[in-house]
């Protein structure tokens, strides 16, 4: 028996937290990517420590920074239409998070901590946006 008209999220609320958290992470590591990016970007010596020809990969390390803030940018917007729900922000979040973590793959060797967090955050990120969408969707209202 209930005694109170409130009740603790359940079901397709809790789904519902989760894709609210995966927004949020969403915002965070992009705007973190833009800052790593700027980084990248306008000091190559500070991902490659002066190292022979300032390349990472076949790309250099300014073309790598300007990717990760073109990618920061689009998933702090891809993040906050998440947030309300929408479902071609859960799709470009898919294509984003995977995107990012390949991104990061490629700068494991510059900056091993900073992509290897960036790739457990993505992979948290899929999950939440990935499993039980319907629940979920029912939970924000839908």
């Amino acid at each position: 028996m209930e005694t109170s008209g409130s009740k603790p999220p359940g079901g397709s609320a809790a789904w519902a937290s989760w894709v609210a958290f995966a927004g949020i992470m969403m915002m965070l590591t992009g705007v973190f990517s833009v800052i790593a990016g700027m980084a990248a970007a306008f000091d190559d010596s500070y991902f490659t420590g002066g190292t022979a020809g300032g390349d990472i990969y076949l790309l250099s390390v300014t073309a790598v920074g300007i990717l990760w803030m073109v990618v920061g940018v689009v998933k702090v917007w891809a993040g906050y239409a998440l947030i309300q729900g929408r479902t071609w922000a859960r799709i470009l979040t898919m294509i984003i998070c995977f995107f990012h973590a390949i991104v990061d793959m490629i700068t494991l060797t510059t900056q091993p901590i900073l992509g290897l967090v960036f790739i457990a955050l993505n992979i948290v990120i899929l999950y939440a946006v990935t499993v039980r969408w319907d629940e979920a969707k029912t939970g924000m209202g839908d």
